[in-house]
């Protein structure tokens, strides 16, 4: 698992949906926590990873962070 060492927010709350009950997904340790216990290694959650990482490392980031992980989770059928 990723270990995040700068946990800034993300730009918006995103509310995923597993098994009937919400996930709320606030910072990107949230995210970080939350792509390794539901993302497979598929090129949208190994996108979104990358793209929290990045976040991490660069504070600029973080909005492209929360659409990336927001898309992920909308194809993925977690996100209304």
């Amino acid at each position: 698992m990723y270990q995040v060492k700068n946990n800034l927010r993300l730009t918006r709350q995103l509310v995923a949906h597993v098994c009937a009950r919400p996930a709320i997904i606030v910072d990107l340790c949230d995210a970080a926590a939350f792509i390794d216990m539901h993302g497979d290694r598929t090129r949208l959650w190994v996108a979104a990873e990358t793209a929290v990482k990045c976040a991490d490392s660069n504070p600029r980031l973080i909005d492209q962070a929360t659409r990336t992980l927001e898309n992920t989770l909308r194809r993925e059928g977690m996100l209304d």
